[in-house]
């Protein structure tokens, strides 16, 4: 028996509420973790390490002139709107959603007896896989902290 392979075809994307299924053409998204090591005095080896921050990084490009998606995207002068979410539905029905978005950038191609393609780049604030979202791990020390100081 043949394994299926998940590939675009099978991916649902939904950007916010105005737009409930996206058909893309490509997506990608990258998570960077910005960490920094710590160095005793005179020390060669690091001691330890520190996060500095999280982000996550896509595109996603859309077949046609999609002009469209630009009123939820950005304000009538051209700013970015923060939106709500991007939600990926795979092909075994789990879902990948990115929240409070940014689209940093917009553009478009034109080639000659081609389709328009529509392309666009943005930043998220969090990421959450089959409902489990990121959390700042502050937020958790607080959490216990205040929870050992009432016992």
């Amino acid at each position: 028996m043949v394994s299926r392979k998940e590939s675009a075809a099978d991916i649902v994307v939904s950007v916010g509420e105005d737009f409930p299924e996206v058909v893309v053409e490509s997506l990608s998204v990258t998570k960077n973790v910005d960490i920094e090591t710590i160095y005793g005095s005179g020390q060669t080896l690091p001691d330890g390490y520190a996060i500095n921050q999280v982000s996550y990084e896509g595109s996603m490009s859309c077949k046609g002139n999609r002009q469209d998606l630009d009123a939820s995207f950005f304000d009538e002068n051209g700013i970015p709107q923060v939106l709500g979410s991007i939600t990926i539905t795979h092909l075994d029905g789990t879902e990948t959603a990115f929240y409070d978005i940014l689209v940093t950038s917009e553009g478009y191609e034109v080639n000659s007896g081609e389709t328009v393609e529509t392309s666009y780049e943005f930043i998220a604030m969090s990421k959450s896989i089959g409902g489990q979202k990121d959390t700042d791990p502050q937020d958790t020390a607080t959490d216990s902290e205040d929870t050992e100081s009432s016992a």
